[in-house]
């Protein structure tokens, strides 16, 4: 799949951008707040984020982002590490990587459906338009799963990554993360608002991680 042409506003494919994100964020937050759950912490629960509706998990500038490239963010699942069963900071690590691990299954699942239904010729027979529909919306989910993957263990703060590495990292290191909660959401607007800064943090990775996943899938298909 050509990576370029999701890098870009486009007014025609705009639905089927918002509906690949949606998908996206919303299992993503759900892993979150599921994962917290299971090892004990029902503040999610309690806060409405324990579901896969995308109404609770809506962020609307995180939203807005997504319509200009594959990256964009919800709004953070509420997490009392202080309530989890056992190993505590072994359990953030587990609630932070949740959502980066279903963006990346997600990947994978969306990549072999496009494969699949364009080797095996599965969408024969349908309207043209409904074909197209279909093809972009399955290309989006693919696209802007690995762009949620990507950008999410940035170790930047708020995001996913700074917290496994918060998690992960001695506790000496508590004046370095303090400092990046301080600057980590300026940081993460030059990302967003300066292209070539983008194009190399987040731009190079992305097609790392889509050309790995995609000959992965084709490989294992045998396309």
């Amino acid at each position: 799949m050509d990576l370029s042409q999701f890098l870009h506003f486009d007014w025609y494919t705009l639905p089927f951008r918002l509906i690949a994100f949606v998908i996206a964020f919303s299992l993503h937050e759900w892993a979150h707040a599921y994962v917290a759950w299971r090892l004990g912490d029902n503040t999610a629960q309690r806060e409405g984020r324990l579901t896969i509706n995308p109404i609770p998990h809506l962020d609307p500038f995180g939203l807005l982002l997504i319509l200009f490239g594959p990256f964009g963010w919800a709004k953070p699942v509420p997490v009392n590490p202080f309530n989890f069963r056992g190993n505590k900071r072994l359990g953030m690590v587990y609630v932070a990587a949740a959502g980066p691990f279903v963006n990346l299954v997600l990947a994978f699942l969306f990549a072999a459906i496009y494969f699949l239904a364009y080797k095996f010729s599965l969408l024969n027979g349908l309207p043209d338009k409904a074909v197209e529909a279909i093809g972009y919306t399955l290309r989006y989910s693919f696209i802007i799963n690995c762009g949620l993957l990507v950008f999410n263990l940035l170790p930047i703060s708020p995001l996913d990554g700074s917290n496994i590495l918060r998690f992960l990292a001695p506790k000496s290191w508590g004046g370095f993360f303090y400092k990046l909660d301080l600057y980590g959401p300026w940081i993460l607007l030059l990302l967003v608002f300066i292209p070539t800064l983008r194009a190399y943090v987040l731009g190079v990775p992305l097609w790392y991680v889509t050309s790995g996943i995609e000959n992965a899938v084709r490989s294992f298909l045998g396309i």
